[in-house]
C-alpha cells in the first residue's frame, strides 16, 4: 500500500505530508482524480461504519460520496445512485478515479490504478482498505463502473 502511495505521489511531482492535515498541494499540481485517491488512502483503516460519511467511520458510499464532495465532484449518497452517474466505462478502459459497482450485495469503491480500488469494506471489519479487481469475491460481483471525473 505504501508502494501504490508513492507512486501516486511522484506521478504527480509532489511531496505529500504524513498527516492529512498538513498536507498542501498546488491546485495546479494535481489531477482532481488524484486527489479524490491520495484523500481516500489518508483514510485507509478507518472503520466501517453502516451511514458513515467521516473519520470516524464511513460505509462504501460514504467513502466515495465525502472523497469526490470534498473535492468539487457532486455525488448523491447511495450506491444506487452512484450507478446512473456520468458515463458507463467498460472493465478493459477503467481509469483511475472512476467509480466501481459491485451488486449481490450492493457495494461501490474507486479505481485507483494497476488492478486495485480502495473502498471500505464491511467484511470481517476491515474498513477502508486496498482490494484487487481480481479479489473472487469482487470479480464475481463486479457490475460496472462508472466515470464521473470529467478533467
Amino acid at each position: 500500500m505504501k508502494l501504490i502511495l508513492c507512486l501516486l505521489l511522484v506521478s504527480t511531482s509532489f511531496l505529500f505530508a504524513q498527516e492529512a492535515d498538513s498536507l498542501e498541494i498546488p491546485a495546479d499540481s494535481i489531477s482532481v482524480a488524484d486527489a479524490i485517491i491520495a484523500q481516500a488512502i489518508s483514510y485507509m483503516g478507518v472503520p466501517y461504519v453502516y451511514g458513515g460519511i467521516d473519520e470516524s467511520g464511513f460505509d462504501c458510499s460514504g467513502l466515495a460520496y465525502r472523497v469526490f464532495n470534498d473535492n468539487g465532484i457532486s455525488l448523491p449518497r447511495t450506491v444506487t445512485a452512484m450507478g446512473e452517474l456520468g458515463v458507463f466505462v467498460s472493465r478493459d478502459s477503467l481509469q483511475p478515479g472512476d467509480l466501481l459497482i459491485f451488486h449481490n450485495p450492493t457495494h461501490t469503491g474507486i479505481y485507483i490504478g494497476n488492478g486495485e480500488f480502495i473502498h471500505c469494506s464491511s467484511w470481517q471489519d476491515r474498513g477502508v482498505v486496498i482490494t484487487e479487481i481480481t479479489q473472487s469475491n469482487y470479480a464475481r460481483r463486479y457490475h460496472s463502473a462508472r466515470r464521473v471525473i470529467t478533467e
